[in-house]
């Protein structure tokens, strides 16, 4: 199942992607969202590449049906892995893969960081997919609707932090 989202920010790509790529803002970002035991496992980024993977626990943001019930934990390990790199002066792109411990699901995703003058747009879109038959279409439709419920909570986040 794939979404889209559009984030737009009234700040540069410069201050944006900074952002992004900031352990201090990551950091008080997953405080503002209640994460907990957050940790930069590798943050590298030079002039046409940046490399970032975060560890961290989280809270499902939707409540969890009761035919997923069995994969449900209170509080989740997830691990996220971004490959940014520098298309040109005016725009950046990444490929992201999330695993969250124990359940059994790919989600990957890409976006799009664009500069319109003083401000910038990311453009996000997320593929999540579970191949475990009956239970497959149910677990991916979850995770979509809590990625998106998540997703947009971190927007407002790192909008407020900016």
């Amino acid at each position: 199942m794939k979404f889209d989202v559009v984030h737009p920010y009234d700040a540069s790509l410069d201050r944006v992607l900074g952002a992004f790529l900031d352990e201090r803002h990551i950091q008080e970002k997953n405080d503002r969202l209640g994460h907990r035991n957050v940790q930069v496992k590798e943050l590298k980024r030079d002039d046409t590449a940046a490399k970032l993977v975060v560890e961290r626990e989280m809270t499902s943001s939707v409540k969890v049906p009761a035919t997923l019930s069995s994969f449900h934990r209170e509080w989740n390990s997830v691990r996220q892995e971004e490959h940014w790199f520098r298309k040109d002066d005016s725009e950046w792109h990444c490929e992201f893969r999330v695993r969250i411990e124990g359940v059994p699901a790919k989600i990957q995703g890409n976006m799009q960081l664009k500069s319109a003058g003083a401000a910038c747009t990311n453009h996000v879109t997320l593929d999540v997919r579970c191949e475990i038959p009956l239970l497959g279409k149910k677990i991916a439709q979850f995770l979509v609707d809590d990625s998106r419920y998540k997703m947009e909570q971190e927007y407002d986040a790192t909008r407020g932090l900016l």
